[in-house]
């Protein structure tokens, strides 16, 4: 299945995966997913999934559910130990239930409220830091929440930043060099800014280290240098479509 090629086609694919599913994993998902969460007023799926959905459809998710809900923190709280739940360093919770690895927060604990007004559902895409991530899927609504050039931004093939502040530009630079190179796209001008600032020999190791440690295989140790990175990485000396890695990225 090839990039969805309009928000109307998302949104079709979206609804059909979560509600005209009858896979044992799904119905399992929304049992979850009517149990602890559907209860709240509003909740919605972002990043990851609603992300690999628009680029390729299903065979391309392999991440994590996502669930930012607009609710008091409190209640999310009463949540989080009803499931047992732990907390993540980022104010919301993750727990594993059955097949799922479900991470959760309340908006109004989104760590971006401190660079741009959190009010509602609709503006949790201003807070993603990769512009591929910023959308999300209102599950009661069933409605997609994006911006209009969303696809056509993933149609470009380029990978740029949406939110700059971050709290955690080491892991993002991580994510930022295996999104680059195992989905062969281009970085924009933010994101090249972004490599360059922070992409020296102590990040490159840092960078080996992780993805020896937390994936199947590892993109970056092919390169000895900060300069053989930035070549790959910038598109100058490395041919991508010879590229065969497996495709996980969170």
């Amino acid at each position: 299945m090839s990039t969805a090629p309009s928000n109307d086609a998302l949104k079709r694919r979206l609804d059909r995966y979560f509600w005209a599913n009858n896979t044992g994993e799904m119905e399992f998902l929304r049992q979850v997913l009517k149990d602890k969460f559907i209860g709240f007023e509003r909740v919605a799926v972002i990043g990851g999934l609603v992300r690999d959905f628009a680029y390729e459809g299903r065979r391309s998710f392999r991440s994590d559910i996502d669930l930012v809900i607009d609710a008091p923190k409190e209640r999310i709280a009463e949540i989080a130990s009803s499931l047992r739940a732990t907390p993540n360093r980022f104010g919301g919770f993750g727990c594993k239930q059955g097949p799922w690895k479900i991470d959760f927060w309340a908006l109004e604990t989104t760590w971006a409220r401190k660079y741009v007004p959190l009010n509602s559902l609709e503006d949790i895409v201003s807070s993603t830091f990769f512009d591929w991530d910023a959308v999300a899927y209102d599950l009661k609504e069933k409605k997609l929440i994006c911006s209009e050039d969303y696809l056509f931004r993933i149609r470009s093939r380029t990978l740029d930043v949406n939110l700059l502040p971050n709290p955690s530009p080491l892991g993002n630079l991580v994510r930022a060099v295996r999104r680059l190179m195992i989905w062969r796209v281009q970085a924009g001008p933010l994101l090249k800014s972004f490599i360059e600032q922070h992409l020296d020999d102590d990040a490159l190791r840092y960078i080996q280290v992780k993805e020896l440690e937390l994936y199947p295989v590892a993109v970056s140790t092919r390169w000895a240098t900060t300069a053989d990175a930035k070549k790959a990485l910038f598109g100058e000396s490395w041919d991508r479509t010879k590229a065969q890695f497996e495709l996980r990225l969170d």
